[in-house]
């Protein structure tokens, strides 16, 4: 009859998977809250629970030589440096394994924090080990969208307000006296790099007619114009 509680490790969602030939004696699992203690003048210290510490297991066993019916799971067991490499390739893979106890609560996602393992004497090709497991938490995002809303089925997308534009804080010329070589065009060239928008010659001439004359061609130096807003 076969032993009710049988071992397991796997990696990968059971890509690759091996029941332990050998079951531990025991093994130490550690579970809880992390407990900080206050020192309350007058009252003196409480303990007061912290967050929940994820669960530690340890287990010791050995992956025997040869296959033995008063100890060994199963017939079909491999070699011991080959449960070794497994172990090995999958804590430096610093990906979580799983470890399930049949018949038991114990099935768990994990990370393998420490393992040991070491030949002794009297027992030539045996492997003893020491396995110390971490519980792993999966995190899950959600990526957050627009809220659709239970009535109408309209999905409503939040934006950020705009950003009021910044104030010119640079005075604009208010007037400007023609000189040798000036025209209307090259004068709102100028005024636009001053800071000046939406100028151009036909609304200098505009607000300076009465100034220019008919012709917006002919200004001459030392007039002075009104430059429109």
């Amino acid at each position: 009859m076969s032993n009710p509680l049988q071992f397991w490790l796997s990696f990968n969602n059971k890509a690759e998977q091996f029941q332990l030939p050998v079951n531990p004696p025991e093994i130490r699992i550690e579970s809880g809250y992390n407990w900080q203690t206050v020192n309350i003048n007058q009252f003196g210290e409480y303990s007061i629970p912290g967050g929940q510490v994820m669960t530690r297991i340890t287990l010791s066993s050995f992956f025997p030589r040869d296959y033995n019916p008063s100890y060994c799971e199963y017939e079909n067991i491999l070699k011991p440096l080959e449960y070794v490499e497994k172990i090995a390739r999958w804590k430096n893979s610093k990906r979580p394994i799983r470890l399930m106890v049949t018949n038991t609560w114990v099935n768990y996602a994990m990370t393998i924090r420490n393992f040991m393992f070491e030949e002794r004497a009297g027992s030539p090709g045996d492997i003893y080990y020491t396995l110390e497991l971490q519980e792993y938490k999966f995190i899950k995002l959600t990526p957050v969208g627009p809220a659709v809303s239970k009535d109408t089925g309209l999905k409503t997308v939040i934006k950020a307000a705009p950003k009021p534009p910044r104030p010119n804080e640079k005075e604009l010329p208010k007037t400007y006296t023609v000189k040798s070589g000036d025209s209307l065009t090259k004068i709102a060239q100028r005024l636009r790099t001053q800071g000046v928008k939406n100028i151009d010659a036909h609304k200098i001439y505009a607000a300076n007619k009465s100034v220019i004359g008919k012709n917006m061609n002919l200004i001459k130096p030392g007039q002075k114009l009104i430059i429109p807003q």
